[in-house]
């Protein structure tokens, strides 16, 4: 697993490889949906949003797996390529939806993910 996240909640990866991301400070008092997306810079969902639902747990951890990655693609020209991402909690059964601040952050900053061309295909 080569995904490395900084305490500014900046992802970092190579594309086509695994990982997990781990959500804290969720409150353990319901059940909530949690969900995770990531879009392009045109704000163009990249694959589907993930959903993990959590009963009265403090923290969730979304697995992005090789194919999930392996959509978020890196131009032949550049070394790198920044997409964004974010996190809602949905508590179940209510209209209540919060979208996740990552540590640091305030409205309208963009958490990022830079990802990295492939090194090796592999299997």
């Amino acid at each position: 697993m080569s995904i490395q996240i900084d305490k500014d909640g900046t992802i970092s990866l190579y594309q086509g490889d695994s990982g997990e991301v781990l959500v804290n400070g969720i409150d353990t008092s319901t059940t909530y949906e949690v969900y995770f997306a990531i879009q392009d810079k045109k704000r163009n969902l990249v694959g589907n949003e993930l959903k993990i639902v959590a009963s009265n747990v403090d923290s969730v951890s979304f697995f992005l797996t090789p194919e999930f990655t392996d959509l978020l693609k890196v131009p032949d020209n550049k070394s790198y390529e920044i997409y964004y991402y974010g996190i809602k909690v949905v508590e179940k059964g209510t209209n209540t939806e919060n979208t996740l601040f990552v540590k640091n952050s305030s409205y309208g900053d963009l958490n990022q993910i830079i990802v990295y061309p492939k090194k090796v295909s592999g299997p």
